[in-house]
């Protein structure tokens, strides 16, 4: 075996791992979404990798309910709509984060999901059902 093929190896995780804690620290906040202008706030699973939950949801949003009544799920209909997860499970990839899962509480859905950074305050999120996807730019409420 060669040894910049075996050095190569052995420094792999160790690239990778760096890189995704590193990762981590551009996302972590609050992001505002485009659509309802929710705030989800995004910090370390404890892992490397972003979770994000719902931080704040106007009422309208979710006509009145307090409660995550759409949730596919009979045993969750019944918890609070503030701190459920709505990002978590990524891969860094690179460029973001890939295959992880986004959770609509419009509508009880959960997505394939990919996060990318475009700039320190926006956001792609991108969801995906079968080869369909859909994104919307979040954007940084605080400063990073």
């Amino acid at each position: 075996m060669r040894p910049w093929f075996l050095i190569a190896l052995l420094a792999y995780p160790l690239m990778f791992s760096a890189a995704s804690a590193e990762g981590i620290g551009a996302f972590a906040g609050l992001w505002r979404t485009a659509r309802h202008g929710a705030l989800v706030e995004i910090t370390d699973c404890g892992n490397t990798t972003p979770c994000g939950a719902l931080a704040w949801a106007s009422a309208p949003v979710f006509e009145g309910n307090t409660q995550d009544i759409r949730n596919r799920n009979l045993a969750l209909r019944e918890r609070p709509l503030l701190g459920v997860p709505i990002l978590w499970g990524f891969a860094p990839d690179g460029t973001g984060w890939q295959n992880g899962g986004v959770y609509n509480p419009e509508d009880g859905k959960t997505f394939r999901a990919k996060l990318q950074l475009l700039s320190k305050y926006e956001l792609r999120v991108t969801g995906c059902f079968g080869p369909l996807c859909r994104s919307q730019i979040w954007t940084r409420l605080t400063t990073p």
